[in-house]
């Protein structure tokens, strides 16, 4: 008989807890129903976004991306008030990279090593003596750090190329926009709304500056700093003379335009000049023999 009981008293407390948790599990359910059928197009835009990447920004690129956070950590911090960690940052900054100096040296470890892996290997390959097994990996160190610094040094001059070819047509259209009854900043605004390329970033960076707070003299001046171009830095001590003695910009902006087309005209010419020059050798060596 005691048996029988709790028998009985098993099945009831087991028919209990069954039947508390199937209701609880089909109010989870039909949460989870509503809130799959809330995030059903999102997931599709997603999963649709996913399969559109190529196979590197899925898998190659997060990969690379946790490495060099993960050596950026292990790195010593140089500090803001390092010269050399400032001068990289200024140096990534006109490059128009927006990585760290931690970071890109980070990518310049991986890059390195990599390289010389890749030629110790390539001489182990080929079955080379020990002692290019030894001097091949050298070489590939050496040879990749020196295209990452010509590799930079190359985007700083082509992004300032850029920016001194774009600078008189962007002072023609600000000194538009203030004829028209704009005042600086709304002019400013105006022009990067409607343009694009390595200045018009700058000008923006500059526009939100002013716009959080930093007076237009400061802000200007970081411009001239940032970008490092002398034709930018007469533009910006310009504007913060204009501004200082009264002057209306109107003219100034003017002035500007017309001088920078000059300089650039002369500096067009004088690469002109020395083209010549730099035709000789060739035709010394492959021409007259």
């Amino acid at each position: 008989m005691t048996l029988y009981i709790s028998v009985v008293f098993a099945i009831f407390i087991f028919s209990l807890i069954i039947i508390i948790l199937n209701k609880y599990g089909l109010n989870r359910d039909k949460i989870n129903n509503r809130l799959s059928k809330l995030i059903e197009i999102d997931n599709d835009v997603i999963v649709d976004e996913e399969l559109n990447k190529s196979l590197a920004e899925r898998f190659i690129s997060p990969i690379m991306d946790s490495l060099v956070k993960s050596l950026g950590k292990i790195l010593p911090d140089t500090g803001l008030n390092n010269q050399k960690s400032e001068n990289l940052r200024k140096l990534l900054r006109q490059a128009g990279y927006t990585i760290k100096p931690k970071e890109y040296s980070a990518i310049k470890i991986i890059i390195i090593w990599g390289n010389a892996l890749l030629y110790f290997i390539l001489g182990l390959v080929l079955h080379v003596s020990y002692l290019y097994l030894f001097l091949l990996p050298l070489f590939g160190a050496y040879t990749a750090f020196t295209v990452m610094r010509f590799n930079l040094m190359f985007r700083i001059t082509k992004r300032k190329d850029e920016m001194e070819r774009q600078l008189p047509d962007v002072l023609d259209m600000l000194s538009v926009n203030v004829e028209a009854g704009l005042g600086f900043e709304q002019a400013l605004l105006h022009i990067i709304e409607h343009f694009e390329g390595p200045l018009i970033d700058e000008f923006h960076i500059t526009y939100r500056e002013m716009s959080m707070g930093r007076s237009r003299r400061d802000a200007l001046m970081l411009l001239g700093e940032r970008c490092d171009i002398d034709d930018l830095k007469s533009f910006t001590g310009s504007i913060i003379q204009a501004n200082k003695l009264g002057i209306s910009l109107k003219n100034v902006l003017h002035s500007q335009a017309a001088s920078i087309r000059e300089n650039r005209r002369s500096k067009i010419e004088e690469k002109a000049h020395k083209m010549s020059i730099k035709i000789l050798l060739p035709m010394v060596m492959f021409i007259f023999p």
